[in-house]
């Protein structure tokens, strides 16, 4: 369920140039089907393999990889809103604000992808 979440959500983002009006739920599905995914495989099994020397850094990383999450889902609520702003007779229209916690979540998640394997290896 992870990996199919996973993989609809890089669709989803990869396809918001083309502003077709599925993009959004696409997103949002992609993303509720990860969230589930990774909450539902749990950080229990990840700590249990750990070393006990190294266990504080690791539920430092699987809290990280919550925080990604959380930021995920603001992503994929952003995705529906457009913000506008009226500033004197012009009127703008931002409805890329959901590309900064979809950004965060992107660095988060690599920097936990790496560092999590690196922790379990030795």
């Amino acid at each position: 369920m992870e990996m199919g979440g996973e993989t609809l959500v890089v669709l989803a983002a990869a396809m918001w140039i083309t502003h077709h009006a599925m993009v959004s739920y696409l997103f949002a599905v992609g993303t509720v089907l990860f969230a589930v995914g990774r909450w539902a495989q749990g950080g229990e099994a990840i700590l249990a393999e750990t070393p006990v020397r190294k266990q504080l850094n690791m539920r430092r990383l699987l809290r990280q990889r919550n925080i990604g999450m959380v930021l995920l889902l603001m992503a994929a609520v952003f995705m529906f809103v457009r913000h506008t702003y009226h500033l004197g007779q012009n009127i703008y229209v931002f409805p890329s604000s959901w590309l900064v916690p979809f950004t965060c979540f992107v660095v988060i998640e690599v920097y936990t992808a790496f560092r999590i394997p690196y922790l379990l290896k030795g």
